[in-house]
């Protein structure tokens, strides 16, 4: 899909809205729709863009319709679980484009969307987002998957235009083994064939081991002002890609991915492989062997699995490494515990995770998803859905349920906590302090909110209903 096919995404008036900053959030824009044909608005744009009293703002709101403004939707409700309940129709959006101008991607079905800013869906985000739905919301995630496989060849960021030069953490072998562990097995293994198209694109830009990528070296339209102006403080000739492989990752941003933790400029994502995406082929290597029993798979797991247990592992912690000389990098964060989220430690590194874990990661809100304190998002003193949800259930797999239920009670009552001052669930938490004042990043904190909501009714389930 090329981006200069939509003026909201490339070209003369898109820069000029972007660097403009006349919406505050750069996604507001490329997340427009044109009202007549572009090439005609771009022609009314160059005729009267040097007239002393033109107004860009409101010629882009006479020639775009915006997308809705975020209103608060919060349902009222007495308890948290039923808030969520009643969130599910709120956050159950169709997906069918406006006009053949917009930047959305339809989809066959409805998909249940992040909410705030996010008003398309996000690929590892439906995953935690599913921990909570009824089967039928699930089935739909996993059709509107296959659609975009069948499209792409790979499952995008979002179903954007602008989201479709990289993927996200690959998480469709674990929807499939969501159904297939809830008695649809049969239903799963249908979808064999776009799991093998998802592992080729993962396994095509490297093997055994791999990296998050993006096809782009370009700034991305949702965030052009703030990268353009980043890419003046370096000569990294990659600076672009970098930047877009983190968003790949799910951790956009944290310190995790720079050579010097405290500048952009040192932007490393290309050269890493990192332990979470290896973790997460592995999984998927096994549920390819589990869903077609080809030999050739299982042996491609073992060797991963070894790759983890080895070259991942140093001083008691998995780290990400470098692809040139395959060193650990220093930067100590959740992902380590990704390699016991899919069963590939062994139980003695599952027990020296654990003791890190207790003693440095978890905090009064929870696990705190690095120990760098700064600016990033994915970092101290942030505590994230997702990262709580991998972390519980790889303590859990490997015996630490203790620790486990302590950090699931935590982020539970820091849920409850601010579900009480603000009726609404957030997109992530202060888990050191235990509140809302959380490190921003590039966007404003988010409500509603999608993932939160899935992980918090599978930590309920978990602790009131399970064998713990």
């Amino acid at each position: 899909m090329n981006l200069k096919e939509f003026i909201q995404l490339s070209g003369p008036l898109f820069e000029a809205v972007q660097i403009s900053a006349i919406y505050s959030d750069g996604k507001t824009f490329v997340d427009s729709t044109p009202n007549s044909d572009p090439q005609e608005i771009l022609k009314a744009f160059e005729l009267e863009r040097d007239n002393p009293i033109f107004n860009l703002k409101a010629f882009i709101e006479s020639h775009f319709t915006l997308p809705p403004q975020i209103k608060d939707k919060s349902p009222h409700a007495s308890s948290m679980k039923e808030y969520i309940e009643k969130m599910w129709p709120i956050l159950h959006r169709k997906m069918k484009a406006p006009s053949k101008w917009s930047t959305l991607i339809s989809l066959p079905h409805p998909h249940i969307v992040p909410g705030g800013r996010f008003r398309e869906c996000f690929y590892w985000d439906s995953y935690f987002t599913a921990l909570g739905l009824p089967l039928p919301y699930i089935k739909e995630i996993v059709q509107n998957f296959a659609h975009l496989i069948d499209l792409l060849g790979f499952i995008p960021n979002g179903n954007r235009v602008y989201f479709a030069s990289r993927s996200q953490p690959p998480y469709f072998s674990f929807l499939l083994k969501l159904l297939y562990d809830r008695g649809e097995e049969d239903y799963a293994k249908s979808f064999l064939s776009h799991l093998e198209k998802e592992y080729l694109y993962w396994t095509n830009h490297q093997i055994p081991l791999n990296s998050y990528h993006d096809k782009l070296n370009i700034p991305r339209p949702e965030a052009y002002k703030r990268e353009t102006e980043l890419a003046r403080t370096t000569d990294h000739p990659q600076f672009f890609q970098s930047l877009r492989a983190a968003c790949a990752s799910g951790w956009d941003f944290s310190s995790r991915w720079l050579a010097d933790q405290k500048s952009f400029a040192t932007i490393q994502t290309l050269d890493l492989l990192p332990v979470d995406l290896n973790s997460l082929l592995y999984h998927l290597e096994e549920t390819l062997y589990l869903f077609s029993g080809n030999n050739d798979y299982k042996i491609a797991a073992d060797r991963r699995k070894e790759a983890l247990q080895t070259h991942f592992w140093k001083e008691g912690f998995f780290h990400d490494i470098h692809l040139s000389n395959k060193e650990p990098t220093p930067s100590k964060t959740l992902a380590a515990a990704t390699p016991l989220f899919v069963g590939a430690a062994t139980q003695k590194q599952a027990d020296c995770i654990a003791k890190k874990l207790e003693k440095s990661f978890l905090l009064p809100g929870g696990f705190v998803t690095s120990l760098t304190e700064g600016e990033h998002q994915w970092d101290m003193p942030n505590g994230w859905a997702p990262l709580q949800w991998i972390t519980i259930r790889g303590l859990l797999n490997y015996g630490h349920t203790d620790l486990a239920l302590e950090g699931a009670r935590r982020w539970l009552a820091l849920n409850e906590k601010l579900f009480a001052v603000k009726g609404t669930l957030l997109e992530k938490y202060n888990v050191r302090d235990c509140t809302a004042n959380v490190a921003r990043g590039e966007y404003a904190p988010q409500q509603g909110f999608g993932w939160t909501n899935g992980v918090a009714i599978a930590l309920m389930e978990l602790i009131n209903g399970s064998k713990y």
